[in-house]
């Protein structure tokens, strides 16, 4: 892949040589040779982007690459240099690299303007078949489930008034769009209730022109002389349109591969108000340009369309069984066989149609099932399909250049693994896969790609967060293998599992590819390219016993700190690291985080602490990597000592030690947006214990110096006790807020109803009071509220409180007497949520659940856990 080859060599040359006091002095010569070095790979840059270059592309690639390696090399030995002579033959060989690389870099860039002058633009040929594109495909059996889509789509084709209406069928490949949106065009009364019909299955190869022309043959008379080839498009459309006009319409566009295709041709199709329709079969949803008029001139956009978008989901186990049995070819006796593979069949396709059927017609041409299900299954964790794969590449190859990259790095994690989105995030930034725009950060640029991804149904939601946000997911398998497979030919991921390898011989994998990550895979797939250095290592496996070169490390992610306890001679080697995650502190790891100077996050994640566990100190030297933006230390964790200089780029950071909650520490974190603060009785580092007694006030204050703050977190251990003045302490635009454990009282919870941006209270243990009454107008702009309040017993809500609530969720609530009634009748609530708590309150639940309030809110649903409790 060319385009993040040279991305990522420009990424380099940015942050080590053109940033104010880079790391390594150049001569005036080097220095000016930088830019325009620097605007050539730009250029190579662009040509890639308005035309692919076949052989030539190949060249870029393999020279940005090796240019890459020979640049970070020569950086590395400067920075690792022991002496004065050393460091100094080390900056004139990374002064001549610069300048051989800027050479060729010229060289070929010239190259590629001559190819292009050469180059003729092709012509898109008109497809032959023509009958084969414009029908539906043949049904050989009626379709199996899905009578819920059926219904929907069906009466969105005959109800719901004359209008004109675009109706979309979204969904991943294989998922049963064709074959849903054929089924009903095939219904009597459908077929009886428009006028026209006309099926058109769209190629990628297609034009405007040959799209225009099948409508044509489609709508114009068989004796119409219209039906004759125009050479204007302008022409074709009014010619659709004309023949359209005044008729009942019904068209199925099969098969649309990008939104430029819709646009092209929407304006030929009339709106006489009789109740047509059109329906759009594709992957891909983008409903700006799905069902808004763009004008490219002033960038407005407006409605003229009623649309109608269905989403198609993977069936469900129930449904991708009865798929699997409905299979003619299947005979009858066969299916006790097959029961005893059923989770092993249902595991593999995940409720992909296209795998469901494909596997249960190969099992039904075979004698041996159980022998032909291993081959079976074998291919599948391989490959994903069972078939032919072109419409995967296809979708892959419409990509742009920086959603390729982003796609492709979901190989690196396990196959139907759960991902955090803030940690994809974040790997992307540290990777450098997104380029830094004018306006905006880098983690809403990131979380725009991973956006459309999810439009093109590449990636899977799993959890949205209560604003909205998705906060973890997932690829379907079949995807995934798709990712590994094409990785592995770009030469950048190999997968290894070092469970089913013999000790000692996976070292010729240690340079074979950019991102090495080790998971447990049932069938492992080696593949070796040229040579290269790892820039990501990535842990799923424990004990991994395997070496690899340190040097050009930049993401290190889920490492056992064994793994570093085995190589610490190399540890001085990690000059270039920018993500770094370890499952627990290690000796040495100050060392390795102080000097790296493009540290962006480091995570030291232990097991949470239980009561009595001592707390590790950790030397202030974290502070001094001066790109550090996430800092997250388990609650074992305690940085004896505050920054002592500004960190403007902080932006996330946890557990901090009480003690740093003071004005003068707060201003130098000005542009922290999330904070977790742990309260423990031994927090004082081990030279300034005094003997305090654990249960001595700690003060609370001074948040509210934290302007950009939008995310708190607040755990007290039992026996500390935590005090507020009496002023708020609180941001104002503070937008999620956790506490554990803090004792508040009544003022302290009118205080946080009245905070104007609150969307997220979860409150667990955080008072002990047996009456709450909520002030009149408070948690006005609240969303989501967890209450955990073991002695509470009367709840009392005013009207004009949790106006926006959605979901309530209550915990180990033992002496409770009721729901307020309130909150059933706020119009957003959504789900109310018990989970351990008392019968007085679990009955209080149920009558809701069975009453009035149910009407008035029809879609509150009520969510039951746990045992009840029993107070006798």
């Amino acid at each position: 892949m060319a385009s993040f080859a040279l991305g990522s060599l420009m990424a380099t040359i940015k942050l080590e040589f053109l940033q104010p006091n880079p790391r390594v002095p150049l001569d005036d010569d080097t220095r000016g040779s930088m830019n325009p070095s620097f605007k050539s790979l730009r250029m190579m840059e662009f040509f890639l982007e308005s035309k692919p270059a076949g052989g030539l592309e190949m060249k870029i690639r393999d020279f940005a690459l090796e240019a890459e390696d020979r640049i970070e090399i020569q950086l590395s030995n400067f920075l690792l240099a022991k002496d004065t002579q050393d460091q100094e033959q080390a900056s004139q060989q990374l002064r001549q690299t610069l300048r051989e690389v800027s050479k060729d870099g010229s060289k070929l860039l010239n190259q590629c303007y001559e190819e292009a002058d050469d180059d003729e633009a092709p012509l898109i040929p008109w497809l032959s078949e023509t009958s084969l594109r414009l029908q539906p495909p043949k049904l050989e059996r009626t379709m199996v489930g899905r009578r819920h889509d059926y219904l929907l789509v069906k009466n969105q084709l005959l109800f719901g008034g004359d209008e004109q209406r675009v109706i979309l069928i979204v969904g991943m490949t294989g998922i049963g769009k064709t074959t849903l949106a054929a089924s009903v065009y095939e219904d009597s009364s459908v077929a009886s209730h428009f006028g026209v019909r006309g099926w058109i299955t769209v190629s990628p190869e297609s034009n405007v022109r040959q799209t225009l022309h099948d409508l044509l043959l489609i709508v114009a008379e068989p004796d119409d002389e219209t039906k004759k080839r125009s050479t204007r498009d302008e022409t074709l459309a009014k010619q659709v349109s004309k023949c359209l006009e005044g008729k009942r319409y019904l068209i199925v566009l099969d098969n649309i591969w990008n939104n430029k295709a819709w646009g092209a041709i929407r304006e030929c199709f009339p709106n006489d108000s009789n109740g047509s329709r059109i329906v759009l079969i594709t992957t891909h949803f983008d409903q700006g340009s799905y069902s808004c008029s763009y004008d490219h001139h002033v960038h407005n956009m407006t409605l003229p369309y009623d649309h109608h978008v269905h989403n198609m989901n993977l069936l469900n186990p129930k449904e991708s069984w009865d798929l699997f049995c409905s299979n003619p070819f299947l005979e009858q006796h066969m299916e006790p066989k097959l029961e005893k593979l059923r989770s092993g069949i249902l595991e593999k396709c995940e409720g992909l149609p296209l795998s469901i059927v494909t596997v249960a017609q190969r099992l039904s041409k075979c004698n041996n099932i159980k022998r032909e299900w291993k081959k079976v299954e074998k291919e599948l964790e391989l490959l994903g399909v069972l078939e032919d794969n072109t419409a995967f590449t296809l979708r892959y190859n419409q990509l742009a250049q920086h959603l390729k990259i982003c796609f492709l790095y979901f190989g690196v994690f396990p196959k139907r693994s759960v991902i955090q989105v803030k940690q994809l995030i974040r790997l992307w930034i540290a990777e450098g896969f997104l380029s830094p725009l004018r306006h905006g950060r880098l983690e809403n640029q990131a979380y725009k790609q991973l956006l459309q991804l999810i439009d093109r149904n590449l990636v899977l939601i799993d959890k949205r967060s209560f604003d909205g946000r998705i906060k973890t997911c997932k690829m379907h398998s079949v995807l995934h293998s798709f990712c590994v497979r094409e990785a592995q030919k770009e030469s950048f991921f190999c997968a290894l599992n070092t469970q089913q390898l013999p000790r000692g011989s996976f070292s010729m994998f240690a340079n074979s590819c950019r991102w090495l990550s080790f998971y447990t895979h049932k069938f492992d797939y080696y593949v070796l390219f040229r040579t290269n250095n790892p820039r990501s290592i990535f842990f799923f496996q424990e004990d991994v016993e395997i070496s690899v070169p340190f040097k050009l490390l930049r993401v290190v992610a889920f490492a056992p700190s064994s793994f570093f306890q085995r190589v610490p001679t190399h540890l001085k080697d990690l000059v270039f690291l920018r993500y770094l995650y370890v499952t627990e502190w290690f000796e040495g790891l100050d060392y390795v985080v102080s000097t790296n100077r493009n540290l962006q996050t480091l995570v030291v994640s232990s097991k949470e602490s239980q009561p009595g566990t001592p707390t590790l100190h950790l030397p202030c030297t974290i502070w001094e990597s001066p790109r550090l933006q996430h800092l997250e230390l388990g609650n074992s964790y305690v940085i004896d000592n505050p920054p002592s200089v500004v960190k403007n780029n902080m932006q996330t950071l946890s557990w901090v030690n009480p003690s740093h909650c003071r004005e003068e520490v707060y201003y130098r974190l000005p542009n922290i947006k999330k904070l977790k603060i742990f309260f423990k009785d031994d927090l004082e580092p081990s030279h300034l214990q005094t003997g305090r007694p654990c249960n001595n006030p700690i003060t609370l204050d001074n948040l509210d110096y934290l302007v950009w703050l939008e995310t708190l977190t607040i755990l007290v251990s039992a026996g500390c006790i935590v005090t507020r003045l009496e002023r708020p302490i609180f941001p104002l635009q503070l937008k999620k807020l956790r506490l554990n454990g803090t004792n508040f009282c009544k003022r302290d919870l009118a205080l946080i109803g009245m905070m104007p941006q609150l969307e997220v209270l979860k409150l667990e243990n955080a008072f002990h009071q047996k009456i709450w009454e909520v002030d009149e107008g408070g948690f006005r702009q609240l969303k989501f509220l967890l209450l955990e309040a073991k002695q509470l017993e009367q709840w009392i809500v005013n009207e004009e409180s949790f106006l926006y609530l959605e979901r309530l969720v209550l915990k180990f609530c033992y002496c409770l007497k009721n729901i307020p009634m309130e909150i059933p009748n706020i119009g957003t609530v959504k789900s109310i949520e018990l989970q351990q708590c008392g019968r007085s309150v679990v009955a209080s639940a149920k009558d809701i659940q069975e009453s009035k309030y149910l009407c008035r809110n029809g879609n509150l649903k009520i969510k039951i856990e746990g045992c009840e409790y029993d107070e006798s």
